[in-house]
């Protein structure tokens, strides 16, 4: 059995989290312009008022997604880079105490 990470696919994912979270850069901007939309179409008697406070309230949770998203992208690069680092380092310590190969496989496309 060997055991290690899939650098690779980890990467993927922080790539497609990376995408995830620039797709969400303009949320909350995005989210006040639609409350200002629908504050001057509701705005007229009879009428619905509290949408300024409301779009406030609720950008400020806008705001708090695309901080998850990019924190959430950021960590899971990170998280693939250090993987295949420990891989690495783990495989070359294991091979030092072996003058045979200790793995049947590549560790990240290194032969140990």
């Amino acid at each position: 059995m060997t055991v290690g990470m899939n650098a690779t696919e980890a990467y993927a994912g922080g790539d497609a989290s990376l995408t995830a979270a620039s797709r969400l850069r303009d949320l909350a901007d995005d989210w006040s312009e639609a409350v200002e939309d629908v504050e001057i179409t509701m705005g007229h008697l009879p009428g619905v008022t509290g949408w300024s406070s409301f779009g406030t309230e609720q950008e400020t949770h806008m705001q708090d997604v695309q901080d998850h998203a990019r924190t959430l992208a950021t960590n899971i690069q990170a998280a693939a880079s250090e993987g295949e680092q420990t891989d690495i380092e783990s495989a070359e310590y294991y091979r030092s105490t072996s003058s045979s190969p200790i793995l049947n496989r590549a560790v990240n496309g290194r032969q140990f």
